[in-house]
């Protein structure tokens, strides 16, 4: 019996392409993995290499300037261990504004201690997952965070 072991294709999003995600990671390999597969789903992303890059690029965004010409972050993959400002103080900054209160931050580490999870749970973080991530765990983390109009399934607030 011949397995076939080809990945199936996963549903693309449907979102404005002005909507990004947010990729946070110093490690460069790490982002263009991720970046790779947002882009398999057909979501549009930025990226950051520490925390205050992502701090700076949430204070530029459309979520908080109402520019629209700057894209609307709609999910944050924040790696939690980085040089200049890591993860859990730029999430801590971000919830600091109550515009992103609602904001999905998920915490991606290597880390698997209790306490480094605990803690990222209480600066803010939406979600913590472990490293490494895999493909089908990434589109399920978009499913569950991002909204698809095409599915009736927008989550964010009207204000």
């Amino acid at each position: 019996i011949k397995m076939n072991n080809k990945k199936q294709p996963l549903a693309p999003f449907d979102l404005p392409p002005d909507t990004v995600v947010l990729v946070v990671d110093d490690n460069a390999m790490n982002r263009s993995i991720l970046k790779r597969m947002l882009t398999q789903f057909k979501l549009a992303h930025v990226e950051a290499a520490n925390g205050q890059e992502a701090v700076d690029i949430m204070l530029s965004s459309r979520n908080y300037t109402s520019n629209a010409a700057a894209p609307e972050v709609a999910l944050v993959l924040m790696d939690l261990s980085m040089p200049v400002m890591d993860g859990y103080q730029a999430t801590s900054t971000i919830r600091r504004y109550p515009v992103f209160a609602n904001l999905p931050i998920v915490a991606l580490t290597a880390a698997t201690i209790e306490e480094g999870k605990q803690h990222a749970l209480e600066v803010g973080v939406t979600e913590y997952r472990t490293k490494p991530i895999k493909r089908d765990m990434l589109h399920s983390l978009c499913q569950q965070y991002l909204p698809n109009p095409s599915s009736g399934n927008d989550t964010r607030e009207i204000v």
